[in-house]
């Protein structure tokens, strides 16, 4: 337990602390983060600053409340508050008793920053502090690291005050209203411009996101909603899209069912709500607002389920005459899982399984219409195959589960919600158009939900209706076709559509990317679709939904009937193409374990495939979510459903494997350790994948050791930066591999590690730049990704090009990535991996 501060305590900043800015937020932290960084304000920081030496605490009270800065910022400050605010540094150990300080390592004799030379005159333009930024305290003031570990500058709090006015304004112009408060302008802006100089404030760029302007088509022009009059004597029905950038296809098909079903007989006691995007609020205070009670149409998804689901009681609780009507994959169907379900959200009145179409439209045949609005009889619901209800005659926790529906055997009697102009009134910047060409899918993997399609046969659509659904979406400049089959690819007709929608961006210009699920047990006409795609200038990528290549987790999951020779014929495809591609695994599976998971990653790394891995979720209607199941193979869920722990690991030890893919994703995804993990693991024996796990385990037990390696284990993935820069960052990995393996110290080895640092971004240096290296390293990474056989150290010097087409030093720190299949951060050379088009 720490002492307790008196009036003769003496105490001094902490030097293993620093100061860190994200965004206009300053944080305080150790450098191997094992204390949880504080949320500091500028009052923090002068009082800091009190502390640079040993000092009484009475003394740096007195001196702090009678400074003319304290004055200025915070008026006349009690010592009783100034006491607290030591004493909340104090327990964070940001500031120390004195003689129990530990100097830091930060190294290098730190440069005065020199303003002398510099303009008055103010600076215009947008301007951000440099990403990796480190402030540490020491005697003399604040020392900055940011690139260079010899490029460090001292900087006093009136230098430190003028960055936080930088980083404070939205444009560099209007830092002078948040000046240090005992300087004048022309001091702030020579500090400013001093600052622009070293580096420490970097210009951001004016990149433009790229448009794609061939041959445009004429965009049908999108009204706002206009809502029709009521008509008298129907009910309306609500249709409940949950995204404004992409057509809901599944509402847009039960509009059509409805709409055609018996040659329109129900539009006769019903009138359909143009389907519009809303948020819950506007919906409530629009259409709803307008039309008043009604049938409330709910397609349920992971993504959509919690909002549909509070929309839900929402119009409950407004009006008993609402009645409510949920359907999707995220609505059970497995009998208690079903009841549970209507347990926890009594808002609930009707549930509609698998396939809803024609469910839904025998549903709305049976409700009567009364003045209460419609009802049902219990009774009449029963006849209904593939539905739930609430038997309120019994009680309304009773509930009826009926028997389950065979599935249209023509997928066509469903007319296209496209064709038939259901989202002529929706928002006029959707992104994305989803089309099905087919139904079903013949596998039967336990922890899919395929639209409660699995095991089932392939149901196609006609092609007519596809093209002309393709030429509506391409019309509109859609940017982004999702083919949502399952395994697109495995017919023969799949390359006429490839072909056709290349024809449609060869006409309108649009769309720029498909993505697709491409089948899993055949690559015949892949090689056509990709290079189709290629050839026709879509931005085209592939997903390889891998899942585990582990023999036992395969038999336990069903999934043992894919061939994974198909999965390697896909690759090489890709390859030859010199197309991205990439492969989704799952943690958690029932069956795996650490071990299984180590030869997954290793596969990829060896392969050179991008790796998204994602929680195994229990999905309502999933074979894994049988109770048979659950039971056999002993799965403990948490209260998202995401799995915990199964037959075959503890939550500790999932708990691991998800740290060491965190690990892997840093290592390898964004690419800090891509070059030094191959290296160790050609020349030495060093499996890359033991390499990752062993440094995982290193900077668990000691993080101080490696601080900056244990920074980045855990916030790279969300913070994109290291503390003092990437020189002081691979300076420790070569100390770590040093010290841990038996390998030589050699030129080779500081030649990879360099490689690997030049293609990291870094806003101090202009790109593209050439790096000189001791040894070729292009010429080994190349024979050895190939298989051939080549030794580093004895190819002679060379230089290497790295260049940042992606705009990787401008990117912001809580960018959202669209394309979440690739990794975009290491930098462009000649080995670096291959990726699609991205722009910020």
């Amino acid at each position: 337990m720490k002492n307790k501060l008196n009036s003769q305590s003496e105490l001094v900043s902490n030097q293993q602390f620093m100061l860190l800015f994200r965004g206009q937020n300053i944080l305080c932290s150790n450098l191997d983060v094992t204390k949880q960084p504080q949320l500091i304000q500028p009052l923090h920081v002068l009082l800091i600053d009190q502390f640079r030496k040993q000092k009484n605490i009475l003394k740096a009270v007195k001196r702090f409340v009678q400074s003319e800065q304290t004055r200025t910022l915070m008026g006349n400050i009690p010592d009783n508050v100034v006491l607290s605010r030591i004493g909340e540094l104090y327990s964070h150990d940001i500031i120390e008793e004195a003689g129990s300080n530990i100097s830091s390592d930060f190294h290098g004799k730190p440069k005065a920053l020199d303003t002398s030379e510099s303009s008055v005159e103010p600076i215009r333009g947008n301007y951000k502090l440099h990403r990796n930024l480190a402030l540490r305290f020491s005697s003399d003031g604040f020392v900055a690291q940011f690139s260079n570990k010899d490029n460090q500058y001292l900087l006093s709090i009136n230098q430190l005050f003028t960055l936080l006015a930088v980083s404070s304004a939205t444009a560099i112009e209007g830092s002078i209203q948040f000046k240090a408060p005992n300087i004048s302008s022309d001091e702030h802006w020579r500090c400013v411009q001093s600052l622009i100089r070293v580096g420490l404030l970097q210009e951001k760029s004016e990149r433009k996101p790229e448009v794609n302007t061939e041959k445009p088509g004429d965009k049908t022009e999108i009204k706002d909603a206009q809502y029709p009059e009521r008509e008298q004597n129907k009910i309306p029905v609500y249709f409940v899209p949950h995204t404004e950038n992409h057509y809901p296809l599944a509402l847009g098909l039960l509009h059509t069912a409805i709409s055609d079903y018996k040659a329109g007989a129900l539009l006769d006691k019903y009138q359909l709500i143009p389907i519009v995007y809303q948020t819950g609020e506007n919906f409530i205070s629009g259409p709803y607002k307008k039309y008043g009670p009604g049938i409330w149409l709910f397609s349920n998804y992971l993504w959509s389920v919690e909002s549909n689901l509070s929309l839900s009681q929402y119009v409950k609780q407004s009006s008993q005459r609402n009645l409510t009507i949920h359907g999707g994959p995220s609505t059970p169907d497995y009998p208690e899982a079903s009841k549970d379900f209507f347990a926890t959200n009594p808002s609930v009145d009707i549930s509609v399984h698998a396939e809803g179409e024609v469910a839904l439209c025998e549903i709305l045949e049976a409700l009567s219409i009364t003045e209460q609005g419609a009802q049902y009889k219990p009774e009449a619901l029963a006849e209904i195959d593939g539905i739930s209800y609430r038997n309120n005659f019994q009680g309304a926790n009773v509930i009826e589960h009926t028997a389950s529906r065979t599935r249209m055997s023509d997928p066509d009697c469903i007319p296209s919600p496209y064709m038939n102009k259901v989202f002529e009134q929706y928002a006029p910047d959707v992104e994305a158009a989803i089309i099905e060409t087919n139904r079903g899918c013949p596998f039967g993997c336990t922890f899919c939900d395929w639209g409660s399609a699995i095991n089932q046969k392939v149901r196609r659509f006609d092609m007519d209706r596809i093209k002309k659904e393709i030429e509506w979406i391409a019309k509109r400049q859609t940017k982004v076709i999702w083919i949502a089959d399952a395994n697109f690819g495995m017919l023969d007709r799949d390359v006429e559509v490839a072909d056709f929608i290349i024809e449609m961006k060869k006409q309108y210009g649009f769309p720029q990317e498909v993505v697709v699920n491409y089948t899993k047990n055949t690559t015949t006409r892949l090689v056509d679709i990709i290079k189709i795609f290629t050839e026709g200038g879509i931005i085209s990528q592939g997903v390889i939904s891998i899942q585990t290549m582990d023999e036992q987790t395969l038999e336990v999951i069903d999934r043992k009937n894919i061939k994974l020779n198909k999965y390697e014929e896909l690759r090489q495809i890709f390859s030859d193409l010199k197309l991205p591609l990439s492969t989704d695994l799952m943690l958690g599976l029932p069956g795996t374990n650490m071990d299984a998971l180590k030869n997954d990653l290793q596969h990829y790394i060896d392969a050179d495939v991008a790796v998204k891995a994602y929680p195994t979720q229990l999905l309502p209607n999933s074979p894994m979510a049988d109770p048979d199941y659950i039971e056999k193979y002993q799965i403990e869920t948490d209260e998202n459903d995401y799995l915990k722990s199964t037959y075959s690991y503890t939550e500790e030890e999932l708990s691991d494997m998800k740290l060491l893919y965190k690990i892997f994703t840093m290592a390898d995804g964004y690419g800090l350790l891509r070059y030094v993990i191959r290296y160790l693991q050609w020349e030495y024996q060093i499996r890359a994948i033991d390499f990752i796990h062993d440094l995982m385990q290193s900077l668990q037990a000691e993080p101080s050791q490696y601080p900056r390696l244990a920074f980045a284990m855990r916030f790279f993935e969300t913070d994109k930066c290291v503390p003092g820069g990437w020189d002081a960052y691979y300076d420790e990995l070569h100390q770590y591999v040093i010290n841990n393996y038996e390998i030589a110290d050699d030129t080779a080895l500081a030649s990879i590690i360099k490689m690997n640092e030049a293609v990291m971004p870094d806003e101090s240096k202009d790109y593209p730049r050439t790096v000189s290296l001791q040894h070729d390293v292009i010429s080994y990474f190349t024979h050895k990704s190939n298989g051939r056989e080549a030794s580093l150290l004895d190819t002679s010097e060379s230089e290497v090009v790295v260049s940042d087409p992606d705009g990787m030093v401008d990117i912001d720190d809580t960018y959202l990535q669209y394309d979440s299949h690739q990794f975009f951060w290491e930098l462009t050379s000649e080995v670096s991996r291959i990726r699609s088009a991205f722009t910020i």
